[in-house]
């Protein structure tokens, strides 16, 4: 009897908080981005060998929301955004295999621009309405392809700090960043969803940009129009 109480015991507290240390930042992470301060280095991968490298075709692991370390995650996340020049991020991207993601809102069609963060986001639904666009990904240099993809999501995920999960509904441009984000922290990339081959970022930023047109994202083009200015990379 004495054994049984105990085992149960145990289990009660593998059952409560005391598992959750588990998804705590490890020291090999923290050591990672306690090297320095702002941006860290994009993990590149090349098409040419999709199998690698491992950061990028992982399953990455939950958060713990309370966690102090989160915090520098998040820093060294949005300096890295910010010097790309990128409107979504995943921790996998910077060689951190954590459930987080960064999303710039507000960029098609023109608005108020901010950036969230998605600690354990979960794609509770899509709509059936897809749409083709064109993505590129700060981890690809190689180039461009055409995505489809659900044109409205809703997320549920953790806030910082910890607390009820809450839900966000996205759409359109927005919905596509975070499907992409979402995409790496279950090691998948555009480039194994797209539709025919890469192609330069010039060629795909032009259409992209004509397609963005024609959706009301972007104003329409002077007559006098010249080349179309490079687009962001969700």
């Amino acid at each position: 009897m004495t054994r049984i109480l105990v085992a149960s015991f145990v289990l009660v507290l593998a059952a409560s908080g005391c598992g959750a240390a588990r998804y705590q930042l490890t020291p090999e992470e923290y050591g990672r981005m306690a090297r320095g301060k702002g941006a860290m280095p994009i993990v590149k991968i090349d098409p040419a060998q999709p199998g690698g490298p491992g950061p990028l075709r992982l399953r990455a692991a939950p958060v713990t929301p309370d966690d102090v370390d989160l915090t520098m995650l998040l820093d060294r996340m949005r300096a890295t955004l910010e010097q790309t020049g990128g409107v979504g991020l995943a921790a996998p991207q910077i060689g951190i295999p954590r459930r987080v993601v960064l999303v710039l809102h507000g960029t098609r069609p023109a608005g108020k621009r901010h950036v969230e963060a998605y600690l354990n986001p979960r794609l509770d639904w899509a709509s059936p309405e897809i749409e083709d666009d064109y993505e590129g990904c700060l981890s690809v240099d190689a180039g461009f392809g055409l995505v489809p993809r659900p044109r409205s999501v809703k997320v549920s995920f953790d806030p910082l700090g910890g607390g009820a999960r809450q839900v966000v509904e996205l759409t359109g441009w927005d919905a596509r960043i975070m499907q992409h984000e979402l995409d790496h922290l279950d090691g998948v990339l555009f480039i194994d969803k797209m539709k025919g081959g890469l192609l330069t970022a010039d060629e795909a930023r032009k259409r992209r940009d004509e397609l963005h047109r024609q959706r009301g994202w972007l104003p329409p083009l002077p007559a006098a129009a010249s080349q179309s200015q490079p687009g962001p990379k969700p």
